[in-house]
């Protein structure tokens, strides 16, 4: 076996940065009402998140060999003797995602862009589901953890450390060939010029905030003078 490259910087970058951006907002809805000063910044984590998610679901489709949906185990049979083995005796090795962490990133995938969607609006049936949509991604979030922390204990592989490093232990075929600095450093700038356009966006007369390259325009905050007008 030796230490071998399965995650590259692009990878990791975006990994990162939706997994903290998605933490915090979940954090914050949780901890916050919504009539907080601090829950504008739940709905701006959100969106940072979903666009982080929007360069991970390209990269599912040209990125590297891993980040690849191609190459996430999710066929049930697999996942079913996965889950299993992982309880009673000792899993099988993968090189990139196990059958665990596939399946809980696929459910991220939709609950966040189904989270996205629902929070824009105002009646209270979308206020519902979007409040059992949150709950469902915090069980997803808190099961993955629980799945790392069990085979790191179990399996003496931290293999949460390899997002960091993007090195496992493996056989040499299974590597990929390049860390893509490159790509990684471009993903760095157009997340950085995303965002501060997201910032530059934000009208304080009706606290609403203009998503950059799509004119759209998301409410923050209840807007008082209107509810001043309202009444």
């Amino acid at each position: 076996m030796n230490n071998i490259l399965v995650w590259d910087i692009p990878s990791r970058i975006i990994h990162w940065t939706f997994a903290s951006s998605l933490s915090a907002a979940l954090a914050i809805s949780f901890l916050v009402d919504d009539d907080h000063p601090l829950f504008k910044w739940h709905m701006l984590l959100g969106i940072i998140a979903v666009f982080t998610l929007s360069i991970r679901l390209l990269m599912g489709l040209v990125g590297s060999r891993y980040s690849r949906f191609s190459s996430f185990p999710l066929r049930p049979s697999e996942i079913v003797t996965y889950m299993v083995s992982a309880v009673v005796s000792k899993t099988r090795r993968y090189a990139g995602n196990n059958p665990g962490s596939a399946t809980a990133a696929m459910f991220m995938f939709l609950l966040v862009p189904g989270l996205f969607v629902t929070g824009g609006f105002s009646s209270e049936s979308f206020e519902e589901l979007h409040e059992v949509l949150a709950w469902g991604l915090l069980l997803v979030v808190i099961a993955h953890l629980a799945g790392l922390m069990w085979h790191t204990i179990r399996h003496k592989e931290n293999i949460s450390m390899a997002m960091i490093t993007g090195r496992k232990t493996g056989e040499a075929v299974e590597a990929i060939p390049s860390s893509h600095p490159i790509w990684g450093g471009a993903i760095v700038l157009a997340t950085v010029i995303w965002i501060s356009l997201l910032f530059a966006g934000y009208n304080s007369t009706d606290r609403s905030i203009r998503l950059p390259g799509l004119g759209i325009a998301v409410q923050l905050e209840e807007n008082e003078s209107k509810e001043g007008r309202d009444e």
